[in-house]
């Protein structure tokens, strides 16, 4: 009998275990049980628009488990998008305000309740949040701060930002940004040179070499004008059409007029219709007037250009006098027809317009702007 006993312990033993487990099993699910009819109620509260509360039984919920706050994301994300910006904000307050939550699901809170913020316009509450970000060496709230500062015209701010935190810049399109910064707080304080500080980026920016050009040849600086519009011409050649007859008349007011021809020539291979039409008009100025028509026609088969054809009129009506008035009339239509053409066109979202912006209006990009390309571009 007492062997028996003995065999038996191990059945009881394990016996105890498995009623254990079970009750722990049951135990859980019964806590998912509470938690899901808790979140389901708090659900029906927010979409009853019972505010009050449905947030009351979701601070309840979260208390009980951390578990869920991937669905309140959710939950405030899809409230964002119907614009109800209040609800949104409460949600993603309601997280921040939870001591168990790690590190990474703080920040990622932290930056959405920022771009409720922002919505609403609430701009001085998003940048106290975002700045937090920053400083804690968050990369994702770059661009969120950058088009924050860009908005707010903050350019000092964002000129700061940028010199404390150096190595989170990364993307072109940040340094764009921050040059763009550099040439808004030095045309506002009247202070050219800040604009040199820019120039050191080694990312291709534009608008710092053509604003140093720019109030150069403004001064009459010639020499300066020539050396500022001739690097950004090299690196950038599409943007010749902002500058090249300016660059032309720098070069002549020096008595540098070959070495104007010399550099059209280097841009020939990567150039557009206008740095063609200028290789013409050096043609023309050395009397190769059939020399001109003939590398301009040839041009124009290979990429067609209503620029291009317009200038190819001017040279044929010169080359016959018999059908200069036809051909005069002509071209007067053509200039008509690229008058109603913008000139200058978004590379990222295709926003297109007759004036320059250095910020899309559309994307919220800088230096995504530039003179425009294909038939009716240059």
């Amino acid at each position: 009998m007492t062997e028996l006993l003995f065999l038996l312990l191990p059945v009881a033993a394990a016996y105890g275990y498995v009623m254990g487990k079970n009750s722990a099993k049951n135990q859980a699910l019964e806590l998912n049980r509470q938690i899901t009819s808790q979140y389901s109620k708090g659900l029906k509260f927010l979409l009853d628009r019972e505010e009050d509360q449905g947030l009351e039984h979701l601070i309840q919920l979260l208390e009980v488990s951390a578990d869920s706050v991937e669905h309140y994301l959710t939950l405030a994300t899809l409230f964002r998008k119907r614009g109800e910006l209040d609800r949104a904000i409460k949600i993603h307050e309601l997280l921040l305000n939870q001591p168990n939550l790690s590190a990474g699901v703080m920040a990622s809170c932290r930056l959405e309740l920022a771009k409720d913020y922002v919505l609403a316009g609430l701009l001085d509450s998003a940048e106290e949040h975002l700045v937090i970000l920053v400083k804690n060496h968050n990369v994702k709230a770059l661009d969120p701060i950058i088009n924050l500062y860009s908005q707010m015209r903050e350019w000092r701010k964002g000129i700061n930002m940028y010199e404390s935190h150096r190595e989170l810049f990364t993307k072109p399109q940040h340094f764009a940004a921050i040059a763009n910064f550099y040439c808004e707080a030095a045309i506002s304080d009247d202070t050219p040179k800040l604009m040199e500080l820019a120039c050191a980026f080694e990312h291709k920016i534009i608008r710092p070499y053509y604003e140093l050009g720019k109030d150069a040849f403004v001064k009459n600086d010639h020499v300066k004008a020539i050396y500022y519009w001739r690097k950004l011409v090299v690196n950038c050649t599409n943007t010749a059409p902002l500058y090249i007859k300016e660059l032309e008349q720098s070069y002549i007011e020096l008595n540098l007029k070959n070495q104007f021809d010399d550099l059209i020539e280097e841009l020939l291979p990567q150039g557009g219709v206008l740095i063609r039409i200028k290789h013409c008009q050096s043609l023309l100025e050395q009397g190769q007037l059939h020399q001109a028509i003939d590398f301009l026609t040839d041009s124009l088969k290979r990429e067609p250009s209503i620029r291009g054809f317009s200038f190819l009129l001017q040279l044929l009506g010169n080359n016959n006098n018999k059908i200069q008035a036809v051909l005069s009339e002509i071209d007067k239509l053509v200039k008509s027809y690229i008058a109603t053409k913008p000139e200058y066109q978004c590379q990222h979202c295709g926003f297109s317009s007759h004036t320059l912006y250095w910020l899309c209006p559309s994307c919220k990009h800088w230096e995504t702007i530039g003179p425009s390309k294909g038939l009716d571009g240059y």
